[in-house]
């Protein structure tokens, strides 16, 4: 059971990434695992439980693996809204930290390590979120402000790491940032689940490994 759970989920955030939470259908779901529309109801009462299923199993990695009454129905994710955005919110504090002391102790190295970290841990959630900005209601007006937040977070820190010498002369702060967070971006989400002509099983140690290889080799300073 929880395996066909497990494959629901990930049909479902595929199709939901790729083709768009309102073009999809049920049926598409079913088709993508090879059940039939009617069995896939016996899981879940319909699509927006399922989409609130996935968005609970971003943030709460255990969850999918609890014992569940068939079909979820909406009652199981009440206040949901209000928890992903407490947990996004809480991920943007823990990763602000360091820059009220200064990131002394915080090498530039360790913050784009945790900064991948923080774009790749709530992922799949936020790639739905990204791609159905617009269908999201409340969720997506607060994905918006998050990502500005973190944003500023990351500018903020490069012009520290620049002040402080550990990273090259920085002609264009705020560019510079922008790429270095859709790179992270890139490799911490989009080539899982979105990338076009790429293989979709890179494992995420690889992912990151690739990514702040490139990163920390374009910017700190050498010597």
């Amino acid at each position: 059971m929880e395996n066909r759970l497990h494959m629901i989920f990930d049909a479902a955030s595929a199709l939901f990434i790729n083709k768009g939470y309102v073009r999809t259908q049920m049926k598409d779901i079913a088709k993508q695992i090879g059940l039939s529309t009617g069995m896939l109801y016996v899981y879940f009462k319909g699509k927006k439980e399922l989409l609130d299923f996935i968005l609970k199993g971003t943030i709460d990695r255990e969850f999918i693996g609890r014992d569940f009454s068939y079909p979820i129905t909406e009652e199981l994710f009440w206040g949901l809204e209000d928890e992903v955005i407490a947990v996004l919110e809480e991920s943007c504090r823990g990763f602000g930290a360091p820059l009220e002391r200064q990131a002394r102790g915080y090498p530039f190295c360790q913050m784009v390590s945790d900064a991948f970290d923080t774009i790749a841990r709530y992922g799949t959630g936020c790639l739905i979120l990204e791609k159905n900005i617009g269908d999201m209601g409340k969720l997506g007006a607060y994905y918006q402000e998050y990502r500005k937040k973190f944003f500023g977070q990351m500018l903020a820190y490069i012009r520290l790491y620049e002040t402080l010498g550990e990273i090259r002369a920085i002609k264009y702060p705020e560019l510079t940032t922008q790429l270095m967070i859709e790179t992270l971006a890139w490799w911490g989400m989009h080539a899982m689940h979105d990338a076009f002509e790429v293989q979709k099983d890179i494992p995420l140690d690889a992912a990151k490994e690739v990514c702040l290889d490139n990163l920390l080799s374009a910017y700190r300073r050498n010597g």
